[in-house]
Parts: C-alpha cells; structure tokens; sequence
C-alpha cells in the first residue's frame, strides 16, 4: 500500500479527472496503446513502465478504479468540506490508509461498473458528511451483496410504483429484505363475487433502504 495509495489519492483529488474517459466506450488496450491515460498517477502505477497490464485483477483494479473516479467527480461536492477532508487525510496516514485502502480493497473485489459507480457515489457523500464512516462500510457491504438486477425493484419501491409484489417476482424483493432494505407485509385479498382469495405481500423500504438508495445515485 506504500505507492498505491499515495497514487489513489492524488488521482482523486489531484485534477486527473479530467483524462478519466468513459470505459464502456473505449477498452483497456485501447487506452493504454493510446497512452491517453499515461499522466494518470494510480494508471502508472499498476501498468509499470511498460504500459501495459497483464495480470487480470490489475486489469480489473484498474477498469473499476478509473469508473469509480468518473462517477465520484460526475456529482456535486461540496467544497468546504472537500478542503476538510483533504486535510484530515493529508496529516494523517493511517486515517488516509484505512479510508483509502479500504475503497481500493472494495474496488478491486468488484466485477460490475456499476458497482464501483455506487462506492464513488457513497464515498462523495461520505465526504459531503452525508453519511459518516460507519455507514460508508456497512452500505458497502450492502453492494458486495447486491444483485444489480434488483436495482429496478428497489428503484421502483423507492419511487412507490411498486407497493406489493402482484405481477412481479418474489425472489427479488426477498433479496432485498435478506439485506435488510425492505420491510414486508402479508395481506390477504378477497376476489369480489368469488370464494377465491390470494394473498399479496406488502413492500416498503426501511429507514436504512432509504438512505442507503439515495446516497448510492449521483447527487
């Protein structure tokens, strides 16, 4: 961790955003054999000097690390407390170490973008102090745990176009209730001039679901 959160930490905060380019458009090879990215602290670190990177998980660390630098400079910030936290973990290495180290260590363990899109997101509003450090991890947590394709559920939930779970599949929404996002409710549902009757299950987010859903998205 000797150089590489040094390197992290510059390409952050540093003024490197403005060579971080969309990766969805253009792939690791080609940014390399362009060199587009050669001023780049955390890039030059983990392709070495021969510009390139071999090793699978380098080639990972270093497509979810540059996505994580997209999105967490694409929000706002605000910059009073920007300064704050820049001072915090300039004079202070373990602290810059333990925060840094961490998200890198999260960052690296990462296979979807877009889970490093939501780390950025919840590491700005960390800084924002829109969050503190306890609910940093353990909302990181939650996105290790998180099946992408159950975003749209939770996005639903939050916006209330889903309020039970007729028409939709329950396995998603026991996923999210595993991870302690949602609550849910069982009410029977008597079918007017029949002796039939199904029951639903009611969904709505917990405390921790709202929170955890707002600071995951770009602000």
């Amino acid at each position: 961790m000797d150089q590489i959160i040094p390197s992290f930490k510059k390409t952050i905060f540093d003024g490197s955003k403005d060579s971080i380019m969309d990766l969805t458009e253009l792939g690791i090879d080609s940014l390399l054999d362009d060199g587009i990215l050669k001023d780049v602290p955390i890039v030059g670190l983990l392709v070495g000097v021969k510009n390139t990177a071999q090793n699978i998980h380098d080639r990972n660390l270093l497509r979810q690390t540059l996505k994580f630098i997209q999105e967490f400079n694409s929000g706002t910030i605000n910059e009073e407390k920007l300064i704050k936290y820049k001072e915090k973990i300039n004079s202070d290495n373990r602290k810059a170490e333990e925060e840094l180290g961490r998200v890198l260590i999260i960052l690296n363990n990462n296979i979807e973008l877009e889970k490093s899109k939501m780390i950025a997101n919840l590491y700005r509003n960390y800084i924002n102090e829109v969050i503190n450090w306890d609910e940093f991890c353990e909302f990181s947590e939650i996105v290790r745990m998180l099946f992408i394709s159950d975003l749209l559920c939770l996005r639903k939930i939050y916006t209330g176009q889903m309020k039970d779970t007729s028409g939709t599949s329950l396995y998603p929404i026991d996923r999210l209730a595993s991870l302690g996002l949602v609550n849910t409710s069982m009410k029977a549902i008597f079918i007017s001039n029949n002796s039939n009757s199904r029951t639903d299950k009611y969904v709505n987010l917990t405390s921790i679901g709202g929170k955890f859903y707002q600071t995951i998205n770009r602000n």
